[in-house]
């Protein structure tokens, strides 16, 4: 699709109100920032386009691809049909940030609230901090107990990640928003499912060591050793602790007896 042929659409699905405008042209995707639809609960929302399969390219694509392809005869099938086209394969990108950003979010998780998709383009919440977007964590100068805060919320928020299977697999100071002094977590493509992927691991503990590096530069979160946090991490989801946590968090959510998050 076009671009203008993605907001039409958009548009006739209730999601925004008019074309909008782009605040990030990237090597994989187009973001807009457009009016949303009443309908879609949010006040704005960010249109990501994706650019075409053929003129873009994802480093270490296999990595990526292990990670969000189960190990069923079905299943490699359905990834032998993707391959084989440019507009498959395109497809599958979108459809594969739309299904994380949906799980994680279902789950109270800090990601945009996933609006609609076409098999190029994704709708989501638009993440702002008063009239302007939410800053990324790389162009905030985050310290002290400010930044003890944010570093925590987000290692909680891997964790939670990885009890519902899902390692984001390229994080970085650049996918990580901060709205109200919380982290949000962008930017989905390449999340990686921990019970299948053979580098489920060390995209793990990539994440974690890029996160941490970010604060540890600032003289924040010294006391975390990433290599350790992953390993914890990483002991605690083949043992079952983390299922377990996320069964007795949801139970008590629906039972109301707190406001519990992970």
């Amino acid at each position: 699709m076009e671009h203008e042929q993605v907001f039409e659409h958009f548009i006739g699905q209730a999601v925004i109100t008019a074309p909008g405008v782009l605040i990030k042209s990237g090597k994989e995707a187009s973001v807009y920032r457009c009016p949303a639809h009443g309908a879609s609960g949010c006040a704005e929302a960010a249109i990501k386009i994706y650019k075409d399969i053929e003129s873009r390219s994802f480093k270490g694509a296999k990595e990526y691809l292990d990670g969000r392809i189960g190990r069923t005869i079905r299943k490699r099938r359905d990834i032998l049909h993707m391959l084989s086209s440019s507009a498959s394969m395109q497809a599958y990108w979108v459809d594969s940030e739309r299904s994380a950003m949906e799980s994680l979010y279902s789950a109270g998780l800090p990601v945009p609230k996933p609006l609609a998709a076409t098999a190029s383009a994704f709708a989501m919440e638009f993440i702002s901090e008063g009239s302007e977007a939410a800053p990324r964590l790389i162009e905030l100068d985050l310290e002290g107990a400010r930044g003890e805060v944010v570093l925590a919320e987000l290692l909680g928020a891997l964790r939670a990640m990885l009890a519902l299977d899902i390692i984001h697999g390229d994080l970085s100071p650049y996918n990580i928003l901060v709205r109200g002094g919380r982290p949000v977590i962008i930017d989905l493509p390449q999340a990686a499912d921990a019970r299948y992927s053979s580098n489920a691991f060390a995209l793990l503990a990539r994440d974690i060591r890029n996160a941490l590096g970010y604060f540890q530069k600032r003289g924040i979160g010294l006391g975390h050793d990433p290599e350790r946090e992953a390993d914890t991490l990483w002991a605690d989801y083949r043992s079952g602790a983390l299922y377990r946590e996320r069964d007795a968090a949801q139970l008590a959510k629906e039972w109301g007896l707190a406001d519990l998050a992970y």
